[in-house]
């Protein structure tokens, strides 16, 4: 479920810091340079298995069960660009994340028990999927993405999310809380955003993005 507040500029009383939006800014400098090139349906390869799709570190810590075992989501995320008709927009994994309903008790206790808190499962030329552990305080800063949007789900717990107008100097737009099965959706076009765990317990989601059409 997610509930949102919206929000007017109010100028001085806005609660944009700006010492922290450049440093979110270097933060998460990887999403917004994240895939620049051409891309299309050729750059998908059919063939792929865990060995070569999930990242080094995302298959060492699934083997371990330090982090759930994602494999399968990964792959169909990953699938959805077997299409020549493939928009390169985020929007086309969400029949894939509607697929994911929850994650056993057992593998979320071990993934919440892990000291490292963001985990990058993929990351090429076409797709990036980040799963993160959001500590209660744990927040992001403000930030954007690839021209081909992000697209989010909550897997555990409630975190909240802060939408806010792009350029130099964000104003807040809007808060939403967004609980466990709330999902999301958002590009440079519609606003930047933050992510936080302002809550008394652990979150944790999955968000996924891609750098765009060719």
């Amino acid at each position: 479920m997610k509930t949102t507040t919206n929000h007017q500029p109010r100028g001085q009383h806005s609660i944009f810091n700006s010492s922290l939006f450049v440093e979110s800014k270097k933060a998460f400098g990887w999403i917004s340079a994240y895939g620049v090139g051409q891309h299309s349906a050729a750059d998908f390869n059919p063939s792929s298995t865990a060995t070569d799709l999930l990242t080094a570190n995302a298959k060492y810590q699934m083997a371990l069960g330090q982090i759930p075992d994602l494999w399968q989501v990964c792959f169909d995320l990953y699938s959805t660009f077997n299409n020549a008709d493939a928009p390169f927009n985020a929007l086309q994994f969400i029949p894939v994340l509607r697929k994911l309903n929850s994650i056993s008790e057992a593998e979320m206790e071990l993934f919440l028990r892990n000291p490292e808190t963001n985990h990058i499962l993929i990351h090429n030329e076409l797709i990036k999927v980040v799963l993160i552990h959001w500590h209660p305080g744990k927040t992001s800063g403000i930030h954007g993405h690839p021209k081909g949007g992000c697209v989010f789900k909550v897997l555990y717990g409630s975190i909240e999310e802060m939408r806010y107008t792009s350029g130099p100097s964000p104003q807040l737009l809007s808060v939403s809380k967004c609980e466990k099965g709330a999902m999301g959706y958002i590009d440079d076009q519609m606003a930047y955003h933050a992510v936080g765990n302002p809550f008394e317990t652990s979150a944790v989601s999955l968000h996924v993005y891609t750098p765009g059409p060719k």
